[in-house]
């Protein structure tokens, strides 16, 4: 489904990633696993299109979807490590500027509203929401309309345990219905958990 192919970055002469390949298949969770400083949430960045490789290709079904924004919108979703939310806005703004940007719409599937607890904090601004809570709005952007790919980069740092077992069944039905993701974590356990199989970035 998605191809790695060659991926190399360099940040002032350090290299951060060096011709690193993998493919991710439907029905997948393919973990991300290496020290401090590997690569891994530069790789994550790659594929989001959120940094530009130097070198390499990413493929979606043999296209290279390198600078495919359109790609990105309908095929992506991505919780990074840190939010990349609005914090002026209300909870249900956020949701609703999501719509505008990318055409998913979180607020009509109302299972996936109700799973993170978002109801009870639609009308809350997001700098006033704690590190939970702002996790989980990101999460409802990233799963919004069940894209095929989803991209996770320590996403369940900061979220209650609770969450974390909602997210998990929620994943494992999501690859019964064909859907992957590529799983960056520090957390063995829960990439034992989650991983169908496990990569070393070094």
């Amino acid at each position: 489904m998605l191809s790695v192919r060659n991926i190399s970055k360099v940040y002032e002469d350090n290299i951060i990633l060096q011709d690193i390949s993998f493919d991710l298949n439907s029905g997948e969770i393919l973990g991300l696993v290496g020290k401090n400083g590997s690569g891994k949430s530069t790789m994550i960045s790659i594929i989001a299109q959120t940094i530009k490789p130097d070198k390499g290709e990413i493929l979606y079904n043999n296209a290279n979807v390198l600078g495919d924004k359109k790609f990105l919108r309908e095929y992506i979703g991505y919780v990074p490590q840190s939010d990349s939310l609005i914090s002026e806005l209300t909870v249900y703004e956020q949701l609703k500027l999501w719509k505008y940007i990318t055409g998913r719409d979180v607020l009509k599937d109302k299972g996936l509203c109700q799973m993170l607890g978002l109801d009870e904090m639609f009308k809350k601004k997001i700098y006033k929401l704690s590190g939970g809570m702002k996790k989980r709005v990101s999460f409802a952007l990233a799963l919004a309309e069940t894209p095929p790919i989803l991209l996770m980069d320590e996403a369940f740092s900061a979220l209650d345990e609770l969450y974390k077992l909602k997210l998990i069944e929620w994943f494992k039905m999501n690859k019964k219905r064909g859907g992957c993701a590529l799983w960056c974590s520090h957390d063995k356990n829960e990439l034992d958990i989650l991983c169908d199989r496990i990569i070393t970035v070094i």
